[in-house]
């Protein structure tokens, strides 16, 4: 077999290598964590798909990583109704060695909404100035494995020379988009010039993948295992907080004896209490004060056992207060919980 002929089998093993993951995308990079940089991953395809990830690296090449898991790792490109956590996500953590992965074979043990990968990476993933992030074969840049990229920079004119290494090597197989300019800066995703908050990530925009900076955008609500939420025109935008409803139907044994959630949604960094009240202004429970809440979705839990009050069916009025000292900012909102009978 001759050189020519070696080098169109190996184009074409490229080719169809990527074809064949053409789905699976990185969604969603925390770098700015205090010890637990992770990567979202997130398959896309109009149809019922799925694919074992298992074998595959998550890696931001300087340093050494490893595949992710030794057990396989099914990510779907649609949300299996028979599975509690969402089914085409995966969030890789990128330097914690010591934790048991989450598989097929074990399915969501931590009981957080989505499977979690953990692996033995280099030991600082990931930079705040110059990254990249890559999903690849293996921990090569240079030998065309790479099924999706992204790089990020603070633009501070001074490109570190392994990053730029990464990011020219994946320009060269069409991962990454080559602009104008001298700058190969000019090319990555712009985190700003300044630290990113620990609660921030960078954040695909939408299953529309063009290789390049345009896909990805800084946010500061952080969604491990959901979808992202990139819009600064969310409704209620201004405000510290809003509830996801008005209100909430219970049953009244549920309510009394069990334990309940009202998911919200924070804008901002703050503090939050609530209280339950009875129709007639009888406090039924106080919840202890939840301090520096980040932005992004929270639940809110109330749990009357052990209290001795009795709760019976009727009305009851929860009063939401959230706090922002820094932005002399306060606000108040009132959730009706309707107790019934019927179970």
């Amino acid at each position: 077999m001759n050189i020519k002929t070696i080098t169109i089998l190996f184009t074409l093993v490229l080719i169809f290598s990527n074809d064949l993951h053409a789905g699976l995308l990185i969604n969603e990079i925390a770098c700015a964590t205090t010890g637990d940089d992770w990567v979202e991953l997130f398959y896309y395809s109009e149809n019922k798909e799925s694919m074992d990830i298992s074998n595959l690296h998550v890696t931001m090449y300087y340093g050494g990583s490893e595949r992710l898991s030794n057990d396989p790792v099914t990510i779907y490109s649609y949300d299996r109704p028979e599975t509690p956590w969402d089914d085409r996500f995966v969030v890789v953590h990128l330097a914690s060695p010591n934790k048991a992965d989450e598989t097929d074979l074990t399915g969501d043990t931590n009981k957080n909404g989505y499977i979690d990968i953990y692996c033995n990476n280099y030991f600082s993933s990931l930079w705040e100035t110059d990254c990249v992030v890559a999903i690849d074969s293996d921990n090569n840049y240079s030998n065309g494995g790479i099924i999706d990229f992204i790089a990020y920079s603070n633009r501070d004119g001074n490109v570190n020379s392994n990053i730029e290494t990464y990011t020219k090597a994946a320009q060269s197989f069409n991962q990454w988009n080559v602009c104008p300019g001298t700058n190969i800066q000019e090319c990555m995703v712009f985190i700003g010039s300044e630290n990113l908050k620990p609660y921030m990530t960078i954040s695909r925009k939408n299953a529309t993948d063009t290789n390049s900076q345009l896909d990805f955008a800084v946010t500061k609500y952080m969604t491990p295992g959901r979808e992202n939420i990139v819009s600064e025109n969310l409704p209620g935008k201004g405000n510290l907080f809003r509830t996801k409803k008005k209100t909430i139907n219970i049953t009244s044994q549920n309510f009394a004896n069990g334990r309940g959630e009202i998911e919200i949604f924070v804008f901002e960094n703050c503090n939050i209490r609530f209280r339950i009240f009875s129709s007639i202004g009888m406090l039924i429970y106080e919840s202890p004060l939840y301090r520096d809440i980040i932005p992004g979705i929270f639940n809110l839990y109330w749990d009357l056992r052990g209290l001795g009050k009795k709760a019976t069916a009727g009305l009851y009025i929860t009063q939401i207060e959230a706090t922002r000292t820094e932005l002399k900012k306060s606000q108040q909102e009132q959730i009706y919980l309707i107790v019934n009978q019927h179970k």
